[in-house]
């Protein structure tokens, strides 16, 4: 049985208004960790521990001993500095989701068990990423966390919440969500407003989600701003393994929003959203876009380099796709043989999914595609950053890896 819900009436009402000014950093987890300028390294440890009323009996691979790991958090252009240390046995690389960055940065090196290093990154974007080992089986093992790189000047959204969505199969069968490591947590948004809310799928799972509430927006996909802000329909939107939405959901005066990952059977509460302060008039229609990062407003496709990445089979070592000159287009050729959904992350740079007839391309950035069973999906991408860059491919369901390649980007 779902917990009772609180809102406003039988909560808040009376209560004292909540200030929203300046608030959007408290909003976040008490674990995240934000580093400012000249301040010490970040401190990230991985190392065994357990979860029993989570994830069951059995040790689990964790990030300062906590679940999901600390949410790190810079603003943009800032260098973060982070000291890892391996204490586990095998070796630890991470990836980091969506962050545009070097090729050769070391950021990605894998760190031996026992020993540690200094990480250092200044992410180019904006916008909600995440970190996890690039090892499936250890990023299953719940070794990941959420990466929030901060616009400059005044925030955006006075309520700021982050949802870092995870997922365990219990003895049932029936998978459980926690959400910043807790079940159906609440937060708080303005009353008569908006509250920006991070949506991140760190499941292997293809997630169905609704907000239960007034109008909800979409403002980013995959950490890039959405050029013009659209109403998710009934406040649904689906979600890869890997992919990051946020959202500007409307809050009402007096009743919470939910948000729900709908399943074939009922569906399962993530969080609840309810109203603090005053109420006030409703805001209306699309909110102001985000600030947009520095993403190519075109993509010439007409003397593109096209490459296909067959996925289907068992994964080997990976394939070269060849490659492609720097301020070239590539188009690349998703086609799942299998009868399960995949999600492909490409690494180094966003990329457009295109229309059928090469006439046109969605209207947002990805770094995570969704590619359905028995299907073929393209994306095209502009090459920016130099280097050797990954193409990866998981099975929705498990997470196991059926396909993975490397483009290159010349000078």
């Amino acid at each position: 049985m779902s917990p009772s819900i609180p809102s406003r009436r039988n909560v808040l009402k009376g209560a004292a208004a909540l200030s929203f000014a300046g608030a959007a950093g408290a909003l976040l987890p008490d674990w995240a960790l934000a580093q400012g300028q000249g301040a010490s390294p970040v401190a990230l440890a991985a190392a065994e521990g357990s979860r029993p009323e989570i994830a069951g009996q059995g040790n689990l691979a964790l990030f300062n001993d906590s679940l999901p790991g600390p949410v790190l958090r810079v603003t943009k252009g800032s260098e973060l500095q982070v000291q890892f240390a391996n204490a586990l046995k095998e070796s630890v690389a991470l990836t980091w989701q969506g962050v545009r960055m070097p090729a050769d940065a070391a950021a990605s090196a894998a760190v031996a068990g026992g020993q540690n290093k200094l990480i250092r990154l200044t992410p180019k974007d904006a916008g909600t990423f995440w970190y996890h080992a690039t090892s499936p089986a250890l990023a299953r093992r719940a070794l990941s966390g959420a990466l929030i790189v901060a616009e400059p000047g005044t925030p955006a959204y006075a309520s700021d919440n982050l949802l870092f969505i995870q997922s365990f199969p219990p003895e049932s069968g029936v998978p459980i969500f926690p959400v910043n490591g807790e079940f159906s947590p609440t937060f708080q948004g303005p009353a008569s407003g908006r509250s920006r809310l991070r949506l991140v799928n760190a499941t292997p799972l293809f997630l169905r989600l609704r907000l239960k509430g007034p109008a909800a927006y979409a403002i980013a996909i995959d950490g890039q701003p959405v050029a013009q802000p659209f109403e998710l329909k009934d406040g649904r939107l689906q979600m890869p393994p890997g992919g990051r939405m946020d959202v500007a959901a409307t809050i009402d005066d007096a009743d919470a929003t939910i948000i729900e990952v709908e399943t074939a059977q009922e569906p399962i509460r993530l969080a609840v959203v309810t109203p603090v302060g005053p109420a006030g008039p409703m805001p209306s229609g699309p909110p102001a876009p985000l600030p947009a990062n520095d993403l190519p407003a075109d993509i010439p496709l007409k003397d593109a380099v096209r490459v296909e990445l067959p996925i289907g089979g068992k994964s080997g070592a990976p394939a070269s796709l060849g490659t492609v000159k720097s301020g070239k287009a590539m188009v690349l050729t998703l086609a799942n043989s299998l009868d399960a959904p995949v999600s492909v992350y490409v690494a180094g740079h966003a990329v457009r999914l295109l229309d059928s007839l090469d006439d046109g391309w969605k209207p947002w950035w990805h770094d995570t595609v969704p590619v359905p069973a028995k299907a073929t999906v393209r994306a095209a991408l502009l090459a920016q950053a130099t280097g050797t860059w990954s193409v990866t491919a998981q099975r929705g369901g498990d997470g196991e890896v059926v396909a993975s390649a490397t483009y290159q980007v010349t000078a």
